[in-house]
Protein backbone atom coordinates (compact mmCIF):
# COMPACT_ATOMS: atom_id res chain seq x y z
CA UNK A 1 0.00 0.00 0.00
CA UNK A 2 1.58 3.59 -1.00
CA UNK A 3 0.08 5.07 2.00
CA UNK A 4 2.45 3.04 4.56
CA UNK A 5 5.57 4.55 2.54
CA UNK A 6 6.54 8.33 2.77
CA UNK A 7 7.92 10.18 0.42
CA UNK A 8 11.67 11.39 2.19
CA UNK A 9 11.63 9.21 4.68
CA UNK A 10 12.27 5.12 5.08
CA UNK A 11 9.87 2.30 6.68
CA UNK A 12 11.87 -0.29 8.55
CA UNK A 13 9.91 -4.04 7.71
CA UNK A 14 11.29 -5.95 10.80
CA UNK A 15 11.12 -9.95 12.05
CA UNK A 16 9.28 -10.00 15.57
CA UNK A 17 9.84 -13.90 16.22
CA UNK A 18 13.39 -15.97 15.36
CA UNK A 19 13.28 -15.07 11.71
CA UNK A 20 11.16 -17.05 9.01
CA UNK A 21 8.49 -14.94 9.41
CA UNK A 22 7.21 -13.89 5.93
CA UNK A 23 9.16 -10.51 5.59
CA UNK A 24 10.23 -11.64 1.91
CA UNK A 25 6.63 -11.58 0.90
CA UNK A 26 5.84 -8.15 2.88
CA UNK A 27 8.68 -6.27 1.65
CA UNK A 28 7.82 -7.66 -2.01
CA UNK A 29 4.52 -6.40 -1.58
CA UNK A 30 5.27 -2.90 -0.68
CA UNK A 31 8.10 -2.69 -2.81
CA UNK A 32 6.34 -2.17 -5.72
CA UNK A 33 5.72 1.43 -4.27
CA UNK A 34 9.77 1.85 -2.97
CA UNK A 35 12.48 3.72 -4.80
CA UNK A 36 14.85 2.13 -2.41
CA UNK A 37 14.94 -1.46 -0.89
CA UNK A 38 17.82 -1.77 1.76
CA UNK A 39 19.58 -4.46 3.90
CA UNK A 40 21.12 -3.26 6.71
CA UNK A 41 22.59 -6.29 8.80
CA UNK A 42 23.65 -9.97 8.84
CA UNK A 43 24.88 -12.02 6.28
CA UNK A 44 23.88 -14.96 3.87
CA UNK A 45 22.85 -16.60 7.25
CA UNK A 46 19.51 -15.35 5.99
CA UNK A 47 17.47 -16.06 3.66
CA UNK A 48 14.25 -14.63 1.52
CA UNK A 49 11.66 -16.83 -0.48
CA UNK A 50 9.16 -14.96 -2.72
CA UNK A 51 6.80 -16.44 -4.58
CA UNK A 52 5.26 -14.77 -7.87
CA UNK A 53 2.77 -16.46 -10.59
CA UNK A 54 3.92 -20.00 -8.94
CA UNK A 55 7.33 -19.41 -9.13
CA UNK A 56 9.82 -19.52 -6.26
CA UNK A 57 11.91 -16.71 -5.83
CA UNK A 58 15.38 -17.13 -2.52
CA UNK A 59 17.24 -14.07 -1.97
CA UNK A 60 19.72 -14.44 0.66
CA UNK A 61 22.20 -10.91 0.93
CA UNK A 62 19.90 -8.98 -2.10
CA UNK A 63 16.70 -7.25 -0.71
CA UNK A 64 13.47 -8.91 -1.45
CA UNK A 65 12.78 -5.06 -3.59
CA UNK A 66 15.18 -6.67 -6.22
CA UNK A 67 12.53 -8.38 -8.04
CA UNK A 68 10.57 -5.00 -9.15
CA UNK A 69 12.25 -3.49 -11.83
CA UNK A 70 11.63 -0.09 -11.30
CA UNK A 71 12.98 -0.10 -7.02
CA UNK A 72 16.94 0.09 -6.36
CA UNK A 73 18.33 -2.08 -3.59
CA UNK A 74 21.22 -1.39 -1.41
CA UNK A 75 23.37 -3.39 1.15
CA UNK A 76 24.08 -1.48 3.73
CA UNK A 77 27.89 -1.18 5.80
CA UNK A 78 25.92 -2.97 8.86
CA UNK A 79 26.16 -6.27 6.88
CA UNK A 80 28.84 -8.61 5.86
CA UNK A 81 29.21 -10.12 2.73
CA UNK A 82 30.67 -13.41 1.56
CA UNK A 83 31.64 -11.86 -2.00
CA UNK A 84 31.64 -15.43 -3.73
CA UNK A 85 28.27 -15.64 -2.10
CA UNK A 86 27.31 -12.14 -3.03
CA UNK A 87 28.69 -12.74 -6.36
CA UNK A 88 26.90 -15.97 -7.32
CA UNK A 89 23.60 -14.49 -6.25
CA UNK A 90 23.92 -12.04 -8.65
CA UNK A 91 24.37 -13.93 -11.43
CA UNK A 92 21.98 -16.58 -10.51
CA UNK A 93 18.97 -13.61 -10.52
CA UNK A 94 20.51 -12.50 -13.93
CA UNK A 95 19.76 -15.67 -15.34
CA UNK A 96 16.15 -15.40 -14.17
CA UNK A 97 15.06 -12.42 -15.89
CA UNK A 98 16.01 -9.56 -13.17
CA UNK A 99 17.73 -6.50 -14.09
CA UNK A 100 21.18 -6.11 -11.60
CA UNK A 101 22.61 -3.54 -13.42
CA UNK A 102 25.24 -1.50 -10.99
CA UNK A 103 23.12 1.58 -11.68
CA UNK A 104 20.33 -0.39 -9.60
CA UNK A 105 22.24 -2.43 -7.27
CA UNK A 106 24.44 -1.02 -4.67
CA UNK A 107 26.86 -2.54 -2.01
CA UNK A 108 28.60 -0.57 0.50
CA UNK A 109 32.69 -0.14 0.36
CA UNK A 110 32.40 -0.79 4.15
CA UNK A 111 30.50 -3.91 4.46
CA UNK A 112 33.27 -6.09 5.95
CA UNK A 113 34.52 -9.15 3.46
CA UNK A 114 33.57 -13.08 4.95
CA UNK A 115 36.82 -15.15 4.05
CA UNK A 116 37.58 -18.78 4.02
CA UNK A 117 38.64 -18.29 7.77
CA UNK A 118 35.79 -16.85 8.79
CA UNK A 119 33.61 -20.08 7.47
CA UNK A 120 36.30 -22.71 9.44
CA UNK A 121 36.12 -21.11 12.70
CA UNK A 122 32.08 -20.91 13.08
CA UNK A 123 32.26 -24.25 12.38
CA UNK A 124 34.62 -25.83 14.54
CA UNK A 125 33.35 -23.33 17.29
CA UNK A 126 29.98 -24.96 16.82
CA UNK A 127 31.53 -28.71 16.49
CA UNK A 128 33.22 -27.98 19.75
CA UNK A 129 30.17 -26.84 21.42
CA UNK A 130 28.34 -29.64 19.92
CA UNK A 131 30.71 -31.97 22.17
CA UNK A 132 29.66 -30.11 25.23
CA UNK A 133 25.98 -29.85 24.78
CA UNK A 134 26.12 -26.28 23.94
CA UNK A 135 25.75 -25.55 20.12
CA UNK A 136 24.22 -22.62 19.03
CA UNK A 137 22.78 -24.06 15.86
CA UNK A 138 24.80 -21.82 13.99
CA UNK A 139 23.99 -21.90 9.89
CA UNK A 140 28.37 -22.19 9.83
CA UNK A 141 28.48 -18.88 7.26
CA UNK A 142 30.79 -17.69 8.82
CA UNK A 143 28.61 -14.41 10.01
CA UNK A 144 30.02 -14.24 13.86
CA UNK A 145 33.19 -14.97 13.21
CA UNK A 146 33.46 -12.05 10.58
CA UNK A 147 31.35 -9.24 13.20
CA UNK A 148 33.97 -10.58 15.67
CA UNK A 149 37.12 -9.91 13.16
CA UNK A 150 35.29 -6.63 12.45
CA UNK A 151 35.16 -5.20 16.32
CA UNK A 152 38.70 -6.40 16.63
CA UNK A 153 39.38 -4.11 13.75
CA UNK A 154 41.32 -6.57 11.61
CA UNK A 155 38.65 -7.95 8.83
CA UNK A 156 39.21 -6.87 5.48
CA UNK A 157 36.26 -4.75 3.81
CA UNK A 158 34.86 -4.69 0.48
CA UNK A 159 36.40 -1.37 -0.11
CA UNK A 160 39.95 -2.97 0.46
CA UNK A 161 39.18 -6.25 -1.13
CA UNK A 162 39.40 -4.80 -4.57
CA UNK A 163 41.98 -2.90 -4.07
CA UNK A 164 45.26 -3.91 -6.31
CA UNK A 165 47.47 -6.63 -4.64
CA UNK A 166 45.23 -6.04 -1.55
CA UNK A 167 44.18 -9.73 -0.89
CA UNK A 168 47.80 -11.11 -2.89
CA UNK A 169 49.59 -9.33 0.53
CA UNK A 170 47.04 -10.48 2.77
CA UNK A 171 47.22 -13.98 1.59
CA UNK A 172 50.65 -14.30 2.41
CA UNK A 173 51.00 -11.75 5.78
CA UNK A 174 50.78 -14.65 7.99
CA UNK A 175 47.10 -12.84 9.32
CA UNK A 176 45.44 -16.02 11.05
CA UNK A 177 42.57 -14.83 8.92
CA UNK A 178 44.79 -15.69 5.52
CA UNK A 179 44.22 -19.44 6.48
CA UNK A 180 42.06 -20.93 4.20
CA UNK A 181 43.26 -18.54 1.15
CA UNK A 182 45.07 -21.21 -0.85
CA UNK A 183 46.23 -19.80 -4.14
CA UNK A 184 42.67 -21.45 -5.87
CA UNK A 185 40.45 -19.81 -2.88
CA UNK A 186 42.56 -16.94 -3.44
CA UNK A 187 42.05 -16.44 -7.19
CA UNK A 188 38.02 -17.14 -6.75
CA UNK A 189 38.23 -14.96 -4.02
CA UNK A 190 39.67 -12.13 -6.09
CA UNK A 191 37.46 -12.72 -9.12
CA UNK A 192 34.45 -12.45 -7.14
CA UNK A 193 35.19 -9.15 -5.41
CA UNK A 194 36.26 -7.55 -8.97
CA UNK A 195 33.10 -8.62 -10.32
CA UNK A 196 31.06 -6.93 -7.34
CA UNK A 197 33.53 -3.56 -7.87
CA UNK A 198 31.15 -1.78 -10.15
CA UNK A 199 28.11 -1.90 -7.41
CA UNK A 200 30.80 -0.77 -4.59
CA UNK A 201 29.28 2.56 -3.48
CA UNK A 202 29.08 5.11 -0.31
CA UNK A 203 25.65 3.67 0.09
CA UNK A 204 25.25 5.80 3.25
CA UNK A 205 25.53 9.46 1.00
CA UNK A 206 23.40 7.36 -1.85
CA UNK A 207 20.52 7.10 1.12
CA UNK A 208 20.83 10.38 2.15
CA UNK A 209 20.20 11.90 -2.01
CA UNK A 210 17.80 9.71 -2.98
CA UNK A 211 15.82 11.04 0.67
CA UNK A 212 16.66 14.57 -0.11
CA UNK A 213 15.07 13.51 -3.49
CA UNK A 214 12.22 12.53 -1.71
CA UNK A 215 12.60 8.69 -2.15
CA UNK A 216 10.21 6.16 -0.41
CA UNK A 217 13.18 3.90 1.47
CA UNK A 218 12.67 0.74 2.94
CA UNK A 219 14.56 -0.85 5.30
CA UNK A 220 14.71 -4.74 4.89
CA UNK A 221 15.20 -6.72 8.70
CA UNK A 222 16.98 -9.95 8.63
CA UNK A 223 16.05 -12.57 10.98
CA UNK A 224 13.92 -11.67 13.87
CA UNK A 225 14.06 -9.78 17.09
CA UNK A 226 14.20 -12.63 19.14
CA UNK A 227 17.62 -13.92 17.95
CA UNK A 228 19.36 -10.05 18.20
CA UNK A 229 22.52 -10.14 20.18
CA UNK A 230 21.36 -8.57 22.60
CA UNK A 231 17.46 -8.83 23.59
CA UNK A 232 17.08 -12.01 22.04
CA UNK A 233 17.37 -15.52 23.45
CA UNK A 234 21.00 -15.22 23.96
CA UNK A 235 22.92 -17.16 23.72
CA UNK A 236 20.96 -18.34 20.96
CA UNK A 237 20.73 -15.91 18.63
CA UNK A 238 22.89 -14.15 15.76
CA UNK A 239 25.95 -11.92 15.95
CA UNK A 240 24.08 -8.69 15.25
CA UNK A 241 21.52 -6.10 16.56
CA UNK A 242 17.87 -6.76 14.95
CA UNK A 243 15.78 -4.47 16.67
CA UNK A 244 15.00 -1.18 14.74
CA UNK A 245 16.93 1.46 16.97
CA UNK A 246 20.17 -0.49 15.43
CA UNK A 247 18.64 -0.41 11.67
CA UNK A 248 19.22 3.35 10.26
CA UNK A 249 22.90 2.97 11.51
CA UNK A 250 23.14 -0.09 9.38
CA UNK A 251 22.95 1.81 6.74
CA UNK A 252 24.55 5.02 7.58
CA UNK A 253 20.77 7.00 7.72
CA UNK A 254 20.08 8.86 11.18
CA UNK A 255 17.55 8.02 13.13
CA UNK A 256 15.40 10.79 12.53
CA UNK A 257 14.14 9.89 9.27
CA UNK A 258 12.55 6.88 9.97
CA UNK A 259 9.14 7.52 10.12
CA UNK A 260 7.32 3.84 10.19
CA UNK A 261 7.95 0.77 12.10
CA UNK A 262 6.29 -2.81 11.14
CA UNK A 263 6.84 -6.21 12.76
CA UNK A 264 6.21 -9.00 10.83
CA UNK A 265 4.77 -12.71 13.10
CA UNK A 266 3.48 -15.47 12.17
CA UNK A 267 -0.39 -16.90 12.96
CA UNK A 268 2.24 -19.55 14.78
CA UNK A 269 5.64 -19.42 15.59
CA UNK A 270 8.66 -20.89 13.73
CA UNK A 271 12.37 -21.62 15.45
CA UNK A 272 15.54 -23.18 13.45
CA UNK A 273 18.44 -24.68 15.86
CA UNK A 274 18.92 -24.71 19.27
CA UNK A 275 17.45 -22.71 21.94
CA UNK A 276 14.22 -21.70 24.25
CA UNK A 277 10.71 -22.28 22.39
CA UNK A 278 7.93 -21.49 24.38
CA UNK A 279 4.83 -23.09 23.14
CA UNK A 280 6.34 -25.96 21.17
CA UNK A 281 4.75 -28.59 19.47
CA UNK A 282 5.15 -32.18 19.19
CA UNK A 283 4.02 -34.81 16.89
CA UNK A 284 1.14 -34.92 14.29
CA UNK A 285 0.36 -31.60 15.18
CA UNK A 286 3.53 -29.76 14.38
CA UNK A 287 4.40 -32.32 11.46
CA UNK A 288 1.25 -31.00 10.15
CA UNK A 289 1.54 -27.32 10.15
CA UNK A 290 5.51 -28.07 8.81
CA UNK A 291 4.35 -29.38 6.17
CA UNK A 292 1.46 -27.43 5.17
CA UNK A 293 3.37 -23.93 6.14
CA UNK A 294 6.81 -25.67 4.12
CA UNK A 295 8.56 -24.86 7.18
CA UNK A 296 11.87 -26.00 6.01
CA UNK A 297 14.95 -23.05 6.06
CA UNK A 298 15.24 -21.26 2.88
CA UNK A 299 19.21 -20.80 3.51
CA UNK A 300 19.86 -24.48 5.09
CA UNK A 301 16.79 -26.71 4.45
CA UNK A 302 17.09 -27.42 7.94
CA UNK A 303 13.29 -28.47 9.77
CA UNK A 304 12.03 -25.62 11.49
CA UNK A 305 10.73 -26.26 15.20
CA UNK A 306 6.61 -25.54 15.46
CA UNK A 307 5.16 -23.83 18.49
CA UNK A 308 1.47 -21.72 19.35
CA UNK A 309 1.72 -17.87 18.75
CA UNK A 310 4.22 -16.16 21.78
CA UNK A 311 2.10 -13.26 22.67
CA UNK A 312 4.89 -12.40 25.56
CA UNK A 313 7.27 -12.23 23.33
CA UNK A 314 5.56 -10.23 20.22
CA UNK A 315 4.43 -7.92 23.11
CA UNK A 316 8.21 -6.87 24.31
CA UNK A 317 9.40 -7.26 21.16
CA UNK A 318 6.50 -4.71 20.30
CA UNK A 319 8.32 -2.32 23.39
CA UNK A 320 11.63 -2.67 22.35
CA UNK A 321 11.04 -1.69 18.45
CA UNK A 322 7.98 0.37 18.98
CA UNK A 323 6.30 -1.28 16.41
CA UNK A 324 3.46 0.92 14.53
CA UNK A 325 2.05 -2.04 13.04
CA UNK A 326 1.98 -5.52 12.53
CA UNK A 327 1.66 -8.25 9.21
CA UNK A 328 0.24 -11.27 10.24
CA UNK A 329 1.88 -14.11 8.14
CA UNK A 330 0.58 -17.84 7.14
CA UNK A 331 -2.44 -17.52 8.76
CA UNK A 332 -4.16 -19.91 5.94
CA UNK A 333 -1.68 -22.74 7.25
CA UNK A 334 -3.88 -22.66 10.26
CA UNK A 335 -7.25 -23.63 8.78
CA UNK A 336 -8.91 -26.06 9.49
CA UNK A 337 -8.11 -26.79 13.28
CA UNK A 338 -10.39 -26.65 15.50
CA UNK A 339 -8.16 -24.90 17.93
CA UNK A 340 -5.35 -22.23 17.54
CA UNK A 341 -3.17 -22.05 20.76
CA UNK A 342 -1.78 -18.41 22.29
CA UNK A 343 1.03 -17.95 24.76
CA UNK A 344 -0.17 -15.54 27.08
CA UNK A 345 2.08 -15.68 29.95
CA UNK A 346 5.14 -17.95 31.42
CA UNK A 347 5.41 -19.66 34.89
CA UNK A 348 8.87 -20.40 36.11
CA UNK A 349 9.10 -24.20 36.33
CA UNK A 350 10.89 -23.53 40.03
CA UNK A 351 8.15 -22.11 41.58
CA UNK A 352 5.20 -22.38 39.47
CA UNK A 353 4.65 -18.75 40.03
CA UNK A 354 3.82 -16.32 37.39
CA UNK A 355 6.96 -14.89 35.60
CA UNK A 356 7.45 -10.79 35.77
CA UNK A 357 8.55 -9.23 33.63
CA UNK A 358 11.15 -10.53 30.18
CA UNK A 359 13.61 -13.46 30.95
CA UNK A 360 16.91 -12.00 31.78
CA UNK A 361 19.13 -15.08 31.93
CA UNK A 362 19.96 -17.91 29.75
CA UNK A 363 18.57 -19.71 33.13
CA UNK A 364 15.33 -18.18 33.58
CA UNK A 365 14.34 -19.44 29.83
CA UNK A 366 15.40 -22.99 30.62
CA UNK A 367 12.83 -22.66 33.57
CA UNK A 368 9.65 -20.87 31.28
CA UNK A 369 6.69 -23.24 31.28
CA UNK A 370 4.07 -21.49 29.06
CA UNK A 371 0.61 -20.95 29.69
CA UNK A 372 -1.34 -21.46 26.79
CA UNK A 373 -4.86 -20.31 25.84
CA UNK A 374 -7.06 -21.34 22.79
CA UNK A 375 -8.71 -19.70 20.56
CA UNK A 376 -11.53 -20.66 18.04
CA UNK A 377 -10.14 -22.31 14.92
CA UNK A 378 -11.30 -21.29 11.20
CA UNK A 379 -12.11 -23.92 8.07
CA UNK A 380 -10.85 -21.29 5.88
CA UNK A 381 -9.21 -17.62 6.11
CA UNK A 382 -11.28 -15.82 3.50
CA UNK A 383 -14.74 -15.74 2.05
CA UNK A 384 -15.49 -15.52 -1.75
CA UNK A 385 -15.27 -11.80 -1.50
CA UNK A 386 -11.69 -12.41 -0.16
CA UNK A 387 -12.76 -11.05 3.25
CA UNK A 388 -11.23 -12.48 6.59
CA UNK A 389 -13.47 -15.06 7.98
CA UNK A 390 -15.16 -13.85 10.78
CA UNK A 391 -13.56 -16.54 13.31
CA UNK A 392 -10.05 -15.65 11.97
CA UNK A 393 -11.46 -11.58 12.14
CA UNK A 394 -11.78 -12.48 16.03
CA UNK A 395 -7.97 -14.15 16.42
CA UNK A 396 -6.47 -10.87 14.84
CA UNK A 397 -8.49 -8.84 17.10
CA UNK A 398 -7.44 -10.67 20.07
CA UNK A 399 -3.58 -9.94 19.00
CA UNK A 400 -4.52 -6.46 18.39
CA UNK A 401 -6.05 -6.43 22.13
CA UNK A 402 -3.23 -8.21 23.65
CA UNK A 403 -0.52 -6.65 22.01
CA UNK A 404 -1.40 -3.10 21.83
CA UNK A 405 -0.60 -2.40 18.09
CA UNK A 406 -3.14 -2.79 14.90
CA UNK A 407 -2.66 -5.31 12.33
CA UNK A 408 -2.39 -3.64 9.21
CA UNK A 409 -2.28 -7.06 6.96
CA UNK A 410 -2.98 -10.54 6.89
CA UNK A 411 -1.21 -13.10 4.46
CA UNK A 412 -3.83 -16.00 3.16
CA UNK A 413 -1.15 -17.47 1.09
CA UNK A 414 1.97 -18.08 -0.43
CA UNK A 415 1.26 -15.80 -3.71
CA UNK A 416 2.30 -12.03 -4.07
CA UNK A 417 -1.73 -11.05 -4.14
CA UNK A 418 -3.13 -13.19 -1.05
CA UNK A 419 -3.43 -11.02 1.48
CA UNK A 420 -6.00 -8.60 3.18
CA UNK A 421 -5.49 -5.13 4.25
CA UNK A 422 -6.48 -4.02 7.49
CA UNK A 423 -6.28 -0.46 8.99
CA UNK A 424 -4.51 1.01 6.13
CA UNK A 425 -6.40 4.33 4.31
Amino acid sequence: MRSMLVPGKATCILGAQFGDEGKGKFVDLLAQDADLVCRVQGGNNAGHTIWVSGRKVVTHLLPSGVLHPQCEVAIGAGVVVDPLVLRDEILRLKEQGFDLAPERVHIDFRATAILPAHKAQDLKREFERSQSGTAIGTTGRGIGPAYASRAHRDAPRLGECISPGYLEHFAQSGHPLAEGLTPETLAETMEACQFLRPYLKDVAMLVHNRLNDGARVMIEGAQGGLLDVAYGTYPYVTSSNLVAGSCPGGIGMPPTKVANIIGVTKAYATRVGHGPFPGELTGALEEGIRERGHEFGSTTGRSRRIGWLDLVALRYMACVNGYQSLALMKSDVLSGLTDIGLVTAYKDKRTGELMNGWPMTAVAWENIEPVIEFAQGWQQVVDSKNNLDPVCEQFVQRIENWIGVPVSYVSTGAERLEGVWRNVR
